[in-house]
């Protein structure tokens, strides 16, 4: 699951086409409104079914694999079918001028559910939104631009009636995908000693290549957005586990104590024992 995350970018909006106003994924729970929500949204179904009802739309299923898009200002509700068991839903608000054409451009197929053949391709690039906006905050606001412009773009494509690609299409996109894999390494094993080169090869690049890709899709480099990710889980670890000490959090991240104070006070101006008690 990726929390709720209000991007601190919405201020620059007339600087951009597209922009993000929040990402996320949840155990879906009822939602009812009756003047529609403030921005345009995309829905991803990663888990279990659930039913919508826009205006002037009849009733649809929306399952596994399955996104929807639903404009601005419609009145709208949403719910599992089955309340018992979960119905994770993934979720993009986004608005700019070039929406507009965006929502266009899908016609009838808006406010209709959209069966992704590649739908994990899709889901990845959600995430790594979720990612940049969390690591990155109010730094990295052209570069969530063009990750909504690259999701939107990705769903018209997968939306058309006939879908044609050749190999110079799958090349392009190759990148990418190598990067969310590395990402999702990282994520999985920051506690571990993850070496560059390692992270590097698993995704098929040499450390040059990567370092440079990771920086451009990024703005950090791959130690920095470690680090960054360590020190965001030793914050939740404090705030989730009552008690828990200095020690044993530097323990879960797989960090020597003295050094993981020493990056704790230079990421957030003070030392983790300071903030603990300030909280």
């Amino acid at each position: 699951m990726l929390p709720f995350l209000l991007a601190e970018v919405a201020h620059k909006e007339n600087n951009a086409p597209l922009y993000a106003i929040c990402v996320g994924s949840h155990d879906q729970k009822p939602i009812d409104r009756p003047t529609g929500y403030s921005e345009h949204q995309l829905f991803l179904c990663k888990r279990g079914s659930g039913a919508f009802k826009a205006q002037g739309k009849n009733e649809t299923l929306l399952t596994q694999g399955m996104a929807y898009v639903l404009p601005a200002g419609v009145s709208h509700s949403y719910s599992a079918l089955d309340e018992s068991e979960e119905w994770e839903l993934g979720f993009v608000a986004f608005n700019g001028k070039a929406s507009e054409a965006f929502l266009e451009m899908l016609g009838e197929r808006l406010m209709s559910p959209l069966d992704i053949s590649r739908f994990e391709s899709l889901w990845d690039k959600l995430s790594s939104l979720w990612h940049l906006i969390d690591l990155n905050r109010g730094n990295a606001y052209w570069e969530t631009s063009k990750r909504v412009y690259d999701m939107l773009l990705f769903l018209l494509e997968e939306a058309a009636p006939a879908r044609k690609f050749d190999k110079v299409n799958s090349k392009v996109a190759q990148p990418n995908t190598n990067l969310d894999a590395a990402v999702k390494l990282i994520h999985n094993h920051f506690e571990e000693r993850l070496l560059l080169s390692n992270v590097a090869r698993s995704v098929g690049y040499s450390v040059q290549h990567f370092h440079r890709l990771f920086v451009a899709s990024y703005g950090v480099t791959p130690q920095r957005y470690i680090l960054q990710l360590r020190m965001r889980k030793g914050k939740e670890l404090f705030e989730e586990v009552s008690g828990i000490t200095v020690e044993k959090v530097a323990q879960q991240l797989g960090m020597e104590p003295s050094y993981f104070i020493r990056m704790f006070k230079r990421t957030y101006g003070e030392t983790p024992k300071v903030w603990n008690k300030r909280r």
